[in-house]
């Protein structure tokens, strides 16, 4: 529990008194959580000097209002060297880059100098500069003082620096690249290829690299500051051409003591010491580029293109994918934590050695490393677009599964830098072999070898022969577990023993975990564990203790072990270099690795990732261990496959440029990837397959989507319609480059691998290229948002489960939150085979159009409690979607923050918009309930949207319960490992203690009921009163506070938050009772639904806050419309009236000529006036709105209309559709001969007699002889119905005795007319 800096700027409570200070809950959240600014609604609290003009829109987002230290990079005017020393040749790769040092080092110290400039002048501390690429500095110092930096002319931008973690916790033969290797006369091996490896350093020493392969020699390498010499006999610099470590093995990004680069020369990889990751940077480096390793533990020196599979399967590390290419290491890690020197590697990896000359540049980056759930705006993607656009092509990890999320079908997982534009973001799929632990056995059956997994908290490195040697007794059925205590008579049978017992159910699922197991095996003196295991191989490792081994078995060396055991004794024997030391055909073979990150769905126009590799149980080098190897799984593992890939086709193709190397990679993943059932993987899953060297390298015609080339799959994003809105098509440009010297012509096909009802794309059946020439191909995706339904991925589970994993015990479970997609491959085939496949996704979503129709909630009588408002608008009824509605009494408004003021845009996303809370314990006491049985519900609107609420963003409602000014409990939006749905965690807070009270899933409804939880900008947060303490027979007053932030704040206490805001349970300023949804806190939102606005008797004006939850986005840009400030079309405020009579509208005062019958008809819902709450009397009647008048005034009468218009210019979605039609079914309107109806047009005082009469029914009645007005004679069109409405004393015309026929009638004349026809002729009540 940690109590931020107080707010500077506050969101405006409604009524709301202050809270002395706000509360932040930090709890299950990393160390650098930290917040932004807050903007006032109505007024500002306090005042905080900022940026003004051009120097605030050079100042990244929300740097603005930071506070304290903060992390930055300065980026200066100016082109970065290479772009600006070389020509428009080399930047496209056609010519080798030009010696230009003495410009560079000019450009490089000019950087030095304005980075010292900075530094100083901000008082900050300079970590880097960087010139290269960009020209810039890092610096680290106070926000307010980093600020004033913007107004230097030469600085172009400011932007955050985001810590960065390593992604990890036969691939040759899988990946075509040994095909690749051995093609006749053209086999392709990565030659002249530079890869950089940013990462935690390589171990050059390793046989895998061409070093002598021992361990004295990795030691005597740690030892130095500098890369060793060609002639040091440490290190082959064929392979291993430079490199710099810029941290230091100390290093840790997260750690304030430790966030100090050190610098030098030698970036040799960290050795691990059973804690830290060190070996990471070892094993991918090995993985792209190394030579391989023989069995006898030699470097393999032999020819790429006469290796035979039988070869390769017998080397102890098979060689990496590019075995020629060489390798440059940027080290970036230290030994253990984060990373925030990102953009000073990516800029080191255009002249590694810094000498100016660009002719070391790397080639192709690999990036096994990245932000989970990190925004595509992250400072490190504008740097890989920059290096892109420079000839640098990047190769980044999707991400993984980790002690965030649980599991890797997680929405929007993947983060910075794979979203990267041009970056190519890689999946962790399965190979058809796998490595797998071995133990050596002596048995009666001559079984010599069991395959299993080791237990990961036990390090082997340091145990005894005789610690990893035993003989093996089985624990007894009563057991069968080792979930219990072994009584003191199992145990004599079980000392000095190795336990054998079950590890799972016949379900695969565990009873308990393996940490207590094998505690319970210790404690009765066993000195070691055997699991059987009913699977052949486990996606989640087995963890056991510190102090005994102990291996999981495969389903098959169980039943070999058995068979064993029933013949006689068994001994097994444990070793180290038994680990990954067998090879078995996968199970699992080219499916996807559970823990690889999902990717975007199309929110911000884009899907990730953008193919897969195998990246499961891959060996490669082990650092420090000479010529060993090391199985690790990961996309860390899968990336370095795509890199070495990607230095083949670079290769084979010397003048593609990055884009297109991404796009003849991405075009070439012809392999499938798919799940057990067989069901193929979706795009946003798995982009478009497993990639395939030898149909990269082969591509001489390639695919990329025109509008984003660069990212070269097609995404035509999250599309919203009513369902009335009619057939959409939607078409995109796919661009079919044939860089080859001949024609080709393919067929075109699609393979769905998602689809939704009313969805499809329309392409060309064939397609012709000629040769060297580019043809766009055309894509429609054709959309009937009336036959739109809910449909889940196929491949996808519809339950999750979030699981305490040290104790077995489910914290949560329930049905998942998905988005339905129309997504596939779109196949080019030649001749008949497959040439080339491009990713295709489409998220068409239905919405709804509601409103509360009412600018005011209006009462009959000062005294009344109960208001009944109308619904109107388009319902949304179909396939999963039903249109919800929250009802709340509004706490506080914001306005947007403008963009430029935030850390990150994307943190518009937690930007509070409206605030409010309601109860349903007043229902309940109504109803003759117990109203404790109640809930109370806050209900939040923001001013951008999220694609996913996940734990990168901070939704918290502080709730003081007892009025001291301190919070008792705190709503907090999060998620639990292995759940991929928000849920509302209750914490309870006394003092600093703090404990979990319960969890609720956000919008109190799992992902089978649709709650519109993806894409939007509303939530709803519920919890039962009594989880609170809160009581009616106590019926306390609460106060709340609403605070957001995001990960990506640094240096902020919060995005936004509010002052405290006063709310009584159970006796609220307004309430709510409607048509139940069967959700808690949520009413049906319906055309025709109606809602009871319920109040207490006050002197204050209330207002109500309307969440249609399911309604499009709209417009949420803060933009002054003509209907008010553009606040998107989800959130509605209402006002409330007072329970003392006082103006309705704003320009109708009470000495109005007609405020009376303008009042009048407003309380009976009749016209609720404008938005921004004005009438506007003066303005014309048109004749919609007099359409909408005569149905209200007949009480909103139930009505289907046609489903085919009567009339041409009112369409099924005109807003009075209804109305109008309900009109002509009266026999009020006929419309006009041409078939329209006008319903813009001005409605003319004649007119307005003919519909009166024709609304009474056309009653018999004979004109006078004589006229009345001296406009109107006998003759004219209207003569009998307007003399009637005279006869009424509906109308008395002018004081000159003229009526003027032909002029439109003004809004509060019509008021008037409508308000004497009510009184006067229907004798209705005239009292306000």
């Amino acid at each position: 529990m940690t109590t931020p800096h107080a707010p500077r700027r506050r969101m405006k409570a409604v009524g709301a008194t202050g809270l002395s200070a706000a509360l932040a809950l930090t709890l299950g959240v990393p160390a650098t959580f930290s917040a932004a600014h807050a903007q006032s609604p109505q007024q500002v609290e306090g005042s905080t000097a900022s940026a003004s003009g051009d120097a605030a829109s050079r100042i990244s987002p929300g740097l603005q209002k930071a506070e304290g230290q903060i992390t930055v990079y300065v980026q200066f005017k100016g082109k970065g060297a290479y772009e600006q020393t070389q020509s428009a040749a080399v930047l496209a790769r056609k010519e080798a880059p030009a010696n230009r040092q003495a410009q560079v080092q000019a450009i490089a110290a000019q950087v030095q100098s304005q980075a010292q400039s900075v530094a100083a002048a901000s008082g900050s501390k300079l970590m880097y500069t960087t010139h290269n690429a960009m020209r810039g500095a890092a610096i680290t110092g106070d926000a307010a003082q980093i600020r004033a930096l913007a107004e230097r002319p030469d600085v172009e931008r400011i932007s955050p620096i985001i810590a960065k973690e390593r992604m990890n916790s036969g691939s040759e033969i899988d990946t075509k690249t040994l095909a690749t290797w051995t093609r006749e006369n053209t086999g392709y091996t990565g030659k002249g290829v530079k890869i950089a490896i940013v990462d935690s350093g390589v171990d050059y020493t390793h046989a895998d690299f061409g070093g002598p392969g021992t361990v004295d020699s990795y030691l005597k390498a740690k030892a130095m500051t500098e890369l060793p010499s060609a002639d040091s006999g440490l290190i082959d610099r064929n392979k291993f051409i430079g490199g710099i470590d810029l941290v230091g093995d100390d290093y840790n990004a997260s750690v304030a003591e430790k966030s100090t680069p050190q610098p030098d020369n030698n970036p040799l990889d960290c050795r691990p010491d059973g804690f830290g990751s060190g070996g990471h940077g070892t094993h991918v480096a090995g993985t792209a580029a190394g030579y391989g390793v023989t069995a006898n533990g030699t470097t393999y020196r032999g020819d790429y293109k006469n290796l035979t599979e039988e070869q390769l399967k017998g080397m102890s590390i098979g060689p990496g994918t590019a075995p020629d290419a060489q390798i440059l290491a940027i080290r970036v890690f230290g030994c253990y934590g984060n990373s925030s020197v990102v953009m000073k590697a990516l800029d080191t990896v255009m002249d590694p050695n810094g000498d100016g000359d660009f002719s070391d540049r790397a080639d192709i980056v690999n990036l096994s490393l990245g932000g989970e759930f990190a925004p595509a705006d992250d400072p490190e993607s504008y740097m890989i677009n920059t290096m892109a656009r420079q000839g640098v092509f990047t190769v980044a990890a999707a991400g993984n599964a980790n002690n965030y999320n649980g599991v890797g079908d997680t929405y929007s997982d993947s983060g910075s830098p794979a979203n990267a534009a041009a970056a190519l973001s890689v999946a962790n799929a399965y190979g058809s072999t796998q490595p797998i632990d071995r133990v050596r056995v002596s048995t009666k059956t001559g079984l010599e070898w069991l395959q299993g997994d080791y237990s990961v908290n036990f390090d082997y490195s340091k145990a005894t022969a005789d610690q990893l040697r035993g003989e093996v007794v089985a624990a007894p059925k009563r057991n069968r577990y080792a979930c219990e205590a072994f009584t003191a008579e199992e145990a004599k049978a079980l000392k000095g023993k190795w336990v054998y017992f079950e590890w799972d159910q016949d379900d695969l699922t565990f009873p308990c975990g393996s940490k207590t197991r094998f505690d319970n095996v210790q404690a009765a003196g066993g000195v070691g564990v055997v699991m059987a295991g009913k699977a052949e191989r486990y996606t989640i490792g087995i963890g056991g203790n510190a102090t005994i081994p102990g291996l999981r078995l495969t389903a098959s060396s169980t039943k070999d072990l058995e068979k064993a055991l029933a013949a006689g004794p068994v001994t097994v024997e444990m070793n180290l270099d038994y680990k990954a030391s067998g090879r078995s055909s996968h199970s699992h073979a080219f499916d996807l690795n559970s823990s690889s990150a999902r990717g975007q769905h199309g929110s911000d126009g884009f899907i990730k990732p953008d193919l897969a590799a195998p990246g499961t149980e891959i060996v490669s080098a082990a650092v420090g261990m000479g010529n060993k190897g090391v199985s690790f799984t990961g996309t860390s593992m899968a990336t370095p496959h795509v890199a070495g890939v990607a230095a083949l086709v670079m290769q084979a193709h010397q003048d593609y440029n990055p884009q297109m190397i991404k796009a003849a990679l991405m075009n070439g993943a012809s392999t499938p990837i798919k799940n057990e059932q067989g069901v193929e993987y979706a795009v946003d899953r798995v982009g478009t397959g497993m990639v395939n060297a030898r149909a990269a390298v082969d591509a001489k015609v390639i695919a990329y989507d025109a509008k984003t080339p660069e990212r070269v799959s097609t995404a035509f994003g999250v599309l919203e319609y009513t369902p009335d809105s009619g057939i959409q098509t939607v078409q995109r440009e796919i661009v079919l480059d044939n860089t080859d010297s001949q024609a080709h012509t393919y067929t075109l096909n699609y393979e769905a691998s998602t689809t939704i009802p009313g969805v499809e794309y329309s392409y060309p059946q064939q397609v012709s290229v000629g040769a060297g020439e580019r043809k766009n191909v055309t894509v429609t995706v054709r959309i009937d948002p009336s036959k739109l339904e809910k449909t889940m991925d196929p491949a996808m589970s519809a339950d999750h489960v979030a699981q305490d994993w040290t104790t077995g015990k489910t914290l949560a479970a329930g049905k998942r939150q998905y988005i339905a997609s129309a997504s596939g491959r779109l196949i080019f085939s030649e001749n008949g085979r497959e040439a080339i496949r491009q990713s295709i996704h489409v998220a068409p979503k239905p919405v709804s159009a509601m409103r509360v129709d009412a600018s005011r909630i209006d009462y009959k009588g000062t005294a009344d409690k109960e208001s009944t408002v109308t619904l109107r608008g388009t319902t949304l009824n179909q396939g999963g979607y039903r249109s919800l509605l929250g009802a709340f009494e509004l706490g506080a408004v914001s306005d947007r923050i403008p963009s430029g003021q935030l850390k990150l845009p994307s943190n518009q996303a937690v930007d509070l918009q409206y605030v409010g809370a309601a109860s349903d314990a007043p229902a309940l006491k109504a109803a003759g309930k117990n109203p404790n049985d109640g809930s109370l519900f806050f209900g939040i609107s923001t001013w951008g949207t999220w694609d996913s609420m996940h734990w990168g963003r901070q939704v918290q409602v502080q709730i003081d319960t007892n009025n001291d000014s301190t919070a008792d409990y705190v709503l907090e939006v999060t998620r639990e490992k292995g759940l991929d749905y928000p849920l509302v965690k209750v914490w309870s807070i006394s003092g600093n203690a703090s404990t979990v009270v319960a969890r609720y899933p956000l919008n109190s409804a799992w992902g089978d009921t649709d709650t519109n939880i993806m894409d939007t900008n509303t939530m709803i947060l519920g919890v039962p009163l009594k989880d609170l303490g809160l009581t009616a027979e106590k019926a306390q007053t609460i106060k709340y506070t609403v605070q957001t932030d995001t990960w990506y704040n640094d240096g902020n206490p919060y995005v936004d938050t509010t002052s405290a805001i006063e709310y009584s349970p159970f006796n609220p300023g307004v309430w709510f009772t409607g048509e139940e949804s069967g959700v808690p806190g949520l009413f049906v939102d319906r055309d025709g639904g109606q809602l009871t606005v319920h109040r207490k008797n006050n002197n204050k004006e209330r207002q109500a806050l309307f969440l249609h939850m399911h309604n499009a986005t709209g417009d949420l840009s803060g933009r002054k419309t003509a209907n008010g400030v553009a606040a998107g079309d989800r959130a509605q405020v209402v006002k409330v009236a007072r329970t003392i009579h006082d103006a309705r509208f704003t320009d109708v005062p009470a000495d109005n000529q007609f405020y009376r019958e303008i009042t009048w008809i407003a309380a009976r819902q009749i016209d609720r006036g404008y938005q921004d709450g004005t009438f506007r009397p003066l303005n014309n009647m048109d004749r919609a709105t007099m359409a909408a008048y005569f149905y209200r005034m007949s009480g909103s009468p139930q009505y289907t209309a046609p489903s085919t218009p009567s009339f041409l210019d009112v369409p099924l979605n005109h807003p009075y559709y209804k109305e109008i039609e309900w009109m002509k079914a009266q026999g009020i309107t006929t419309g006009w001969p041409d078939g329209t109806y006008r319903p813009e047009g001005s409605v003319n005082r004649d007119a307005m007699a003919a519909f009166f009469y024709r609304y009474a029914g056309s009653p018999e009645y004979t004109a006078p002889a004589q006229a009345r007005f001296t406009d109107v004679p006998t003759d004219k069109q209207f003569y009998r119905e307007i003399s009637w409405l005279a006869e009424q004393g509906v109308t008395t015309g002018w004081p000159d005795g003229s009526f003027r026929p032909v002029e439109p009638v003004h809004r509060d004349a019509m008021a008037a007319f409508v308000y004497r026809y009510s009184t006067g002729v229907l004798k209705e009540s005239p009292e306000i």
